[in-house]
């Protein structure tokens, strides 16, 4: 009952914040909502800087101690006697994957989470502002965004602009502040291109093969998805109150890897690169990395060079991960754990995915965190030199030690092909899906029209402006939100395309359609290899009636994709206006934290051509336990820990989720269509 009151009471607060227009369901922010966004906004502003907003400054010296003001005063507490035992000080640097910069980030996030009012976490987070080290304010502060019910919709600024040091390589902040000091019109020229400093990817000091996919590895939308990703599901949060296995974490951990691993082999493909080898644990390890990234406070991230070797400290870590790995791989074999009450817990059901998820991520939700360990954050600590309980003020983090910067690195590919080992050693235990599984009676896909696939480069400006020293001196109406410095980088897009589906169906109801992208392949026993490279490009519900149905579909239609983020200091000016009455603020998933880039859809291709296939299969509705957007303010919201994100309740990847049999290819409601994609050369210079 409690449960539902609250539910009632956060859909109150969500409903007095938003307007709905009649015409068009557009959702704008009203004044109550435009005054919380401004002050996210401006609390970061500068956040290397000590904060000058006169108004907050008042509050930056002690948090709130009333124990009323906390829905679990525990929590508080516990962040104060940590907080007095000694922090992490501001200017030092910081990784989530520390132990001890974990344990004080959780605190710092709970004191934000319990803050039973508005005015009470706003206070606290002005108070911990100025007082907790940069990064980790930075992480706790997004957390908090992210699960706290009744900040939905707002949004903090996209991480890249927020924090630039892990997205932008150092030459280029080098360069933006170089031309600060000596340039005192740079970032307040009218045009964007005299205020742009440029990012060439990779550096000549250290070229590797590598390199040649940095336009991709290195893609600032792509590392920022992957970070929201790994704040919306930490693995150091959980339980009932946070209701993130509502939503299938376990399962969604293994398929968000899946995917993340299939697209990066298919750009590898477009590229002539070949397969990705499988970390294997024999020192020395063969892929190096030079991140070219360096913190606010002058320290580079750690590089790892070509043929590492292992210290005695890496010989005893790496034997315990293969230990840990063994558990877990026991564990499947056996097909059943028994936990400590004497409950077993059968893991030859569909159900299971969801617990060999949660036990390889090593969450808070695993049935036996203690035995199975936290196996993912022991390997990030061993490709990045590090140690996990080593003392927080020496911490000196490589790329895979941040969610920000893991994916730039090549190895942190090598590792996901192989703990997805697991994950498909869990699925070829289940039987082949059977011909009426995947069947869809009396729906038969015709045929497929795809229009041409083409990519090319182009240049995109990043407002990095958030991460240089700025001293207003008043002179000309000068401030900090007039001052705008790019980081102007090359990157993949796509040319809009459009498809159009063939379907002659007997019944009248809802159908899924999923899509999928994946390398080309002869025969059903190459699918069977390759299948775990096919990448889930869109899912959508149709209304089929009976008779001929054409299906058309648009790029910007597709369901997991989003546009460009709005640049901070636009952003802000928008609430201004907004505030001012001279605008609306519109509320929508357009520009979601949460979606895939859209530009990113499609692998670069060749000029000559890079052929993959397209796979459609078009399912029954199977309705999920809970409608989806039913419990959330969709399209506003990314619906973390809801249970309401997902069209059906069919398994992540279906049907490429299990092993294929030779009658994989017979029912008439799927189609491969080989398609081809071609690039238009760089003429960006």
């Amino acid at each position: 009952m409690q449960s539902y009151v609250l539910c009632m009471i956060v859909l109150s607060i969500w409903t007095h914040s938003l307007k709905a227009s009649e015409e068009n369901a557009v959702q704008y922010a009203d004044e109550t909502f435009l005054l919380k966004q401004k002050f996210l906004l401006e609390i970061v502003r500068n956040i290397y800087q000590p904060m000058v907003i006169e108004d907050y400054v008042p509050y930056s010296k002690n948090w709130i101690a009333d124990e009323s003001k906390y829905k679990d005063y525990g929590a508080a507490s516990h962040f104060f006697q940590l907080y007095e035992s000694g922090f992490l000080q501001k200017g030092q640097t910081y990784s989530i994957f520390n132990y001890w910069n974990l344990q004080q980030t959780r605190a710092l996030f709970q004191l934000f989470y319990n803050s039973i009012d508005w005015d009470t976490y706003r206070k606290n987070v002005i108070w911990a502002r100025e007082n907790t080290n940069e990064g980790m304010f930075i992480c706790a502060l997004m957390l908090s965004v992210i699960h706290r019910r009744d900040l939905q919709a707002m949004e903090l600024p996209v991480v890249y602009e927020l924090n630039p040091y892990l997205f932008f390589n150092s030459d280029l902040i080098q360069d933006a502040m170089v031309r600060t000091i000596l340039d005192p019109e740079f970032g307040f020229y009218e045009s964007n291109f005299p205020n742009a400093v440029f990012n060439n990817y990779s550096s000549q000091i250290h070229r590797q093969r590598e390199d040649t996919l940095a336009y991709y590895t290195d893609d600032i939308g792509m590392n920022s998805y992957y970070f929201y990703y790994m704040l919306e599901y930490p693995a150091f949060l959980g339980g009932d109150e946070m209701g993130l296995s509502k939503d299938r974490r376990g399962e969604l951990f293994l398929y968000m890897h899946q995917q993340m691993l299939a697209r990066y082999y298919l750009e590898r493909q477009s590229n002539s690169m070949g397969p990705i080898e499988e970390l294997n644990w024999r020192f020395p390890l063969k892929t190096g990395y030079h991140p070219m990234l360096r913190y606010w406070n002058g320290v580079a991230v750690r590089s790892r060079e070509n043929n590492h070797n292992q210290d005695m400290k890496d010989a005893i870590n790496v034997q315990n991960v293969l230990n840990y790995e063994q558990r877990i791989q026991d564990t499947i074999d056996k097909g059943y754990y028994i936990l400590s009450n004497g409950s077993r817990i059968n893991l030859r059901t569909k159900e299971a995915v969801e617990m060999i998820g949660n036990i390889i991520n090593g969450n808070v939700d695993s049935i036996d965190p203690d035995f199975f360990k936290s196996f993912d954050e022991y390997v990030r600590m061993i490709l990045s030199q590090s140690d996990y309980y080593q003392p927080a003020e020496s911490v000196w983090p490589g790329p895979t030690m941040h969610y920000e910067s893991s994916m730039r690195d090549p190895i942190f590919f090598e590792y996901l092909e192989r703990i997805l080992r697991l994950y498909w050693r869990y699925k070829n235990y289940l039987p082949f899906y059977t011909y009426d599984a995947l069947n869809f009676k009396g729906v038969v896909i015709e045929q497929v029209a795809v229009d041409k696939l083409v990519t090319y480069f182009e240049y995109f400006n990043a407002d990095i402006s958030n991460g240089l020293p700025f001293k207003s001196d008043g002179s000309k109406g000068r401030s900090t939100w007039n001052f705008t410095v790019f980081g102007r980088q090359k990157r993949l897009n796509h040319k809009p395309f459009n498809y159009t589906l063939t379907v002659q169906s007997d019944i009248v109801g809802k159908g899924v359609v999923r899509i999928y992208m994946g390398p080309r392949f002869n025969n059903i026993r190459q699918l069977q290899l390759l299948k775990k490279y096919y990448v889930e490009m869109d899912q959508y519900v149709v209304d089929l009636v009976n008779g001929p149905n054409i299906i058309h579909r648009g790029t910007k239609d597709y369901y997991f994709n989003t546009g460009d983020r709005t640049t901070y200091t636009e952003q802000y000016k928008k609430v201004l206006r907004a505030l001012d009455g001279k605008e609306q603020f519109e509320l929508d998933m357009s520009e979601a934290h949460c979606g895939w880039p859209d530009r990113l859809l499609l692998p670069r291709g060749l000029s000559s051509g890079f052929d993959i296939t397209f796979f459609l299969i078009i399912s029954p509705y199977s309705a999920p336990k809970v409608a989806q957007f039913s419990t959330f303010a969709h399209p506003a919201s990314c619906g973390v820990g809801t249970g309401s994100k997902y069209i059906d309740d069919l398994p992540f990847g279906f049907p490429f989720d299990r092993k294929l049999d030779v009658g994989f290819l017979k029912p008439k409601n799927m189609i491969f269509e080989n398609v081809t994609i071609y690039h238009l050369e760089d003429t960006l210079g």
